[in-house]
């Protein structure tokens, strides 16, 4: 088997066998360095619409940093990516027009080029997408090759990083049914309600408040466990 087929093969393993979204999110960064033609660090970001870019994972201080100037400018390869493109390229930090802020930023940091990949990740309930950044502290590190495996990389990145998102969900889905399931527990123990009028109450109370459901029932739980 072709050795690029081989390790995707073994990316594609290794993404299942991973849990929780940040494990699978360093997974993806340390690949992205060992598989991408010209890589010495690389990141993995989630854009959320009105929100901004978080770095999920990078392998070395470097992405943290560049990641940090994108939010800053809010312009870079991995905005474009996210939202725009496939592919964004910077092959040189010293030269071009686009992101000028940015360029400037990324070459004080000690970045030569950079390469971001698209992730195309569940954007239902505002959880965005993402991309993968690749950072090389030479200019014009990344040739067409680093692109086709980045793509590949993505793809098979994407499918890990989508279903982290959704067990992550869930597990918060079934921490928010059990937290309000006390809290109503709690209001029908002391007021002597049923629980379809516990229920009712915590969610007025969350509609007067303008808080979430769960963050009211929490509050109740919390109350009663305080001396």
């Amino acid at each position: 088997m072709d050795r690029l087929a081989r390790a995707m093969a073994d990316f594609a393993e290794e993404m299942q066998m991973t849990r929780g979204l940040a494990q699978t999110a360093d997974v993806v960064a340390e690949t992205a360095t060992r598989l991408i033609p010209g890589v010495e660090q690389a990141s993995v970001s989630l854009a959320r619409r009105g929100v901004g870019i978080d770095t999920l994972a990078a392998d070395a201080q470097l992405p943290w940093e560049v990641d940090a100037a994108q939010v800053a400018t809010c312009e870079g390869p991995c905005i474009q990516a996210a939202w725009q493109d496939r592919v964004a390229l910077l092959e040189d930090t010293a030269t071009g027009e686009s992101w000028p802020e940015f360029r400037r930023r990324a070459r004080g940091l000690g970045v030569g080029s950079m390469l971001s990949l698209q992730l195309s990740l569940d954007e239902a309930d505002d959880q965005g997408i993402g991309a993968i950044n690749a950072y090389a502290t030479t200019p014009h590190a990344f040739t067409q090759r680093s692109v086709d495996v980045g793509m590949i990389l993505a793809v098979h990145a994407s499918v890990g990083v989508t279903r982290a998102q959704r067990d992550a969900q869930l597990r918060q889905a079934l921490a928010s049914r059990d937290l309000i399931g006390q809290a109503k527990g709690m209001l029908m123990a002391q007021h002597g309600m049923s629980a379809d009028t516990a229920f009712d109450v915590l969610v007025r109370q969350s509609r007067d408040t303008n808080t979430r459901l769960r963050v009211v029932a929490a509050s109740i739980v919390e109350g009663a466990a305080d001396p």
